[in-house]
């Protein structure tokens, strides 16, 4: 991934220029920006709908044929206000039927206080080749609708009509938004390729961005200008600067298994306001130090404010710890306490959504109720406790060269016992203690000490994800494969199968369906083991019965002895992937089969033996099977010793999963008579 830095920054000669600039919507106004709703996508050729884009890329279902974007401040002088104006306009050919799709828009609107962004200006067309002209099908405007989301969140939908394989849409709108201290991030790269993409920055002299361009594409060109006396306010004209980044033949992001969330990887490119001038003069820094944010966090009531609750739990303290004898014993017992007294309602935050208090009361909050509290449990038993600031895998890596804290939207504890650190998400009843969920495993996070101090730390599971499939049975005459099956689990394969059954009503509904996944084994008994014991394997246990009869020829059986749980597909197809695995945590699958065949039967061959490894031990496979006389074992083990791989290691990896889908279509054959 490619990240290339650099700084915005314009400053006017004149001080006075500065001091009457306007930033904040209390300042008096006097004339707003023109907005030009021109946009520089050229007018439909009739060779755009004969051309058929295959060359650019077979596979995709849609490209988009032109793009462009300008974001920029305009002053709207009824309100004495400013706001952002972002103007999009965009060119889509559809090549495909599955393309049909992308005339569907939802454009996201956010909350900024009491304030929601606007969408305004919606146009949509519609072009068809007819016969030997271009036929133009317009959007309605009772085609377009507003669906309030949640209370941060609204969704502005219109879908273009008569689009099917080769209509070209065009597609324009443009964002009004309060929030004046930023702006849009610029996607270049989404999951259908594009020919020429184009985007306008038009930002006042007196903030300072830091731009980042992220992603392994460069820029096809980059255009910078000053735009002299584009604002004219209180009498005085002011600077701007005009950035224009281009960017063409852009592949689609291709997604993949095992990977954290794609913007972290897209090109794009990304503003970061560092610094501003108030009309005053005075400078204000918008990036600060971590001492300044750890500061502003233990203030707040909402977080630091939490932590120093700890009287709250005074009276429940000696029931949760008292058979307890170590400090870990007391720590595990709170952990489990407050997992059963505050159950988690499905919102992150690193905030509290309602405070320890009433979530003790009410028995639910948000995350940052739970693990605040937990913290605030730990430090008044008398266990050093911090919290740790987490963005979560989907939310995308936080930057680490400088604080932004809305960057995180979720909060662990880290609690050190006998000089272990143990990292503690109370969210899920399923959750051992000292592990996480996937979700919180994303790089590093930042673990807050006191107001002077903080510092990044990795957020890994030590706990490695193992799953093993036992399989004891005989063969009978009737060719029916009869035995018990065990499956074991440990770590997060163990922690998504709990999950997994939790979700039903009941285990007799979990294993129905499990039944209706697997409907060539015949389930006869089933049960679980240690599903409450959360430092156990977790067991499934089945009895099973699996006629063979129609793998038979001539009386010889032909059976594959990984009968569940077979890799049939490499998870790794890509040519290049310009991101890296990312497990989890290490994993192992382990498969052992041991088969007894009738008398008279012979286990005529078996599987070939096959042992691998990667490079510096990333990975190991073994295949190791034997016979001896009515008895066939095999033992397969597949090892990933890595939780992630890196972009060097991909090609190997993708080979490496390769050979083990060849050794496992290997089959054992039986020759007998009934």
């Amino acid at each position: 991934m490619r990240a290339i830095s650099f700084y915005i920054c314009i400053l006017p000669t004149k001080l006075t220029m500065v001091m009457r600039l306007l930033l904040t919507a209390f300042f008096i106004l006097t004339l707003g920006t023109v907005f030009s709703q021109e946009h520089p996508i050229p007018s439909l050729k009739y060779d755009d709908l004969t051309k058929s884009y295959q060359q650019i890329d077979s596979n995709a279902s849609a490209v988009v044929v032109d793009e462009w974007g300008k974001t920029e401040l305009e002053v709207v002088e009824a309100d004495h206000a400013l706001r952002v104006v972002h103007t999009y306009a965009v060119r889509i050919k559809i090549l495909k039927k599955e393309g049909v799709d992308y005339a569907n828009f939802q454009i996201p609107l956010y909350a900024f206080g009491n304030t929601f962004e606007t969408i305004a200006d919606i146009k949509g067309k519609t072009y068809n080749l007819r016969n030997t002209g271009i036929s133009e099908s317009e959007m309605n405007k009772q085609s377009i609708f507003l669906e309030k989301t949640s209370p941060f969140l609204h969704l502005a939908k219109f879908t273009l009509p008569q689009v099917e394989e080769g209509s070209i849409i065009d597609v324009q709108y443009r964002i009004f938004s309060p929030d004046v201290l930023n702006f849009r991030t610029w996607q270049f790269q989404t999951d259908i390729p594009k020919i020429h993409s184009a985007y306008t920055a038009i930002m006042p002299a007196t903030y300072q961005y830091r731009v980042v361009l992220r992603g392994p594409y460069k820029l096809t060109d980059t255009k910078t200008e000053v735009l002299r006396s584009h604002f004219l306010l209180n009498g005085v004209r002011n600077d701007c600067s005009k950035i224009t980044y281009v960017m063409d033949s852009v592949p689609a992001f291709l997604e993949e298994e095992h990977m954290l969330a794609s913007k972290n990887y897209k090109s794009a490119v990304y503003f970061e306001l560092e610094q501003y001038y108030l009309t005053n003069g005075s400078k204000v820094r918008v990036t600060k130090e971590w001492r300044d944010v750890d500061r502003e966090l233990l203030t707040e009531k909402s977080f630091g404010g939490q932590l120093k609750k700890e009287d709250l739990f005074q009276n429940l303290l000696p029931t949760w710890i008292a058979t307890a004898s170590t400090d870990l014993e007391k720590a595990m017992a709170i952990y489990d306490h407050l997992k059963r007294t505050i159950r988690w309602n499905q919102v992150y935050g690193k905030y509290a959504q309602f405070g320890i208090k009433e979530s003790l009361e009410q028995h639910k909050g948000n995350i940052g109720d739970i693990n605040l509290a937990l913290i605030t449990a730990l430090n008044a038993a008398s266990l050093p406790a911090y919290p740790v600031l987490v963005s979560t895998r989907e939310n995308g890596i936080p930057n680490n060269l400088h604080p932004v804290i809305s960057d995180f939207n979720y909060v662990i504890a880290s609690v050190t016992i006998d000089g272990k650190s143990y990292f503690l998400d109370a969210s899920e009843a399923a959750t051992p203690f000292g592990e996480l969920p996937l979700r919180c495993i994303n790089e590093q996070g930042r673990i807050i000490y006191s107001k002077k101090s903080s510092e990044w730390i990795p957020l890994k599971n030590e706990q490695p994800s193992l799953v093993s499939f036992t399989f004891l049975g005989q063969l009978d005459t009737a060719y029916n494969l009869t035995g018990k099956l065990t499956i074991s689990y440990k770590g997060l394969d163990a922690l998504k199968k709990r999950n997994e059954i939790a979700s039903f009503n009941s285990q007799e509904e979990y294993f129905e369906r499990m039944q209706e996944k697997i409907p060539n084994i015949g389930v006869k008994k089933s049960s679980l083991q240690n599903l409450d014991s959360l430092k156990d394997f977790l067991y499934e246990q089945l009895e099973i019965e699996m006629p063979m009869d129609e793998y038979v020829q001539n009386g010889i059986l032909h059976i594959n002895p990984i009968f569940i749980n077979r890799t049939l597909k490499n998870p790794f197809n890509l040519n290049e992937r310009f991101y890296p695995v990312d497990l989890g945590a290490q994993r192992h699958v382990t498969h052992n089969v041991n088969i007894r065949v009738p008398e008279g039967f012979i286990i005529h061959s078996s599987p070939k033996n096959s042992a691998m490894k990667l490079p510096e031990d990333a990975a190991r496979f073994m295949y190791q099977s034997s016979i001896d006389k009515d008895r066939f074992v095999l033992r397969q083990v597949v090892s990933l010793n890595k939780a992630i791989y890196s972009v060097d290691e991909y090609f190997h990896l993708k080979e490496f999963f390769s050979r083990v889908i060849q050794q496992q279509q290997q089959e054992l054959v039986i020759t007998g008579t009934r």
